[in-house]
């Protein structure tokens, strides 16, 4: 009874579906897609050479660009002349650097008290480099500064004399007279001249 038609009555005629968009709708809808799109490519150039940002286009810049180039023909012509060999030295002379030794302080006798007395060895000789005195101390923090941009160990040391207060600028100490040459060479590089000191 419930699957089947009842006889005399016909079944409905289906009525086709209707699309949601109309197709004039739609077609309108991709023409203005694809003419977006050449208007974006009109716009955009793909296919046209790109221009260096940094460039000038100025004519009023490249009219002011030296236009002479005589450079190119006379740079051939030109002669140089070589230094004769008598004229260049054999070997370098380095120049040996300056040794100041500080004053010694006074120095005892080593006296031998009992058995277990040790000995002192001598002490190892160690090298500074004196930069400069100052009177004023911020000159000399500055210039402390600068020394240590370098790569060197640098201190501000306060002494009086004569009732005057200076502030020494030392690098160092350094172990061996060479390591305190190639410091003083370091510094003379930079504009920084000094003296290497043994104590």
């Amino acid at each position: 009874m419930f699957g089947k038609t009842q006889r005399g009555v016909s079944e409905r005629p289906t009525k086709p579906k209707q699309p949601l968009i109309p197709k004039w709708l739609g077609m309108l809808v991709v023409i203005l897609i694809v003419l977006s799109f050449g208007v974006a490519l009109m716009l955009w150039k793909p296919w046209a050479p790109v221009q260096p940002r940094n460039e000038i286009t100025s004519e009023h810049y490249q009219e002011d660009t030296n236009k002479d180039y005589r450079f190119y023909d006379l740079l051939p012509q030109q002669q140089v002349t070589p230094i004769p060999e008598q004229a260049v030295p054999e070997n370098k002379n380095q120049q040996q650097p300056v040794i100041v030794e500080a004053p010694s302080q006074t120095q005892t006798d080593n006296v031998d008290v009992g058995i277990n007395a040790e000995r002192t060895a001598p002490a190892q000789p160690e090298y500074i480099l004196q930069v400069r005195s100052y009177d004023d101390p911020d000159a000399a923090d500055a210039r402390r500064a600068e020394i240590i941009l370098n790569g060197l160990s640098a201190d501000v040391v306060q002494s009086t004399e004569g009732g005057k207060t200076w502030y020494r600028v030392i690098s160092g100490p350094y172990e061996s007279q060479n390591a305190a040459v190639i410091a003083q060479q370091t510094l003379q590089h930079s504009g920084i001249d000094s003296i290497v000191v043994k104590r």
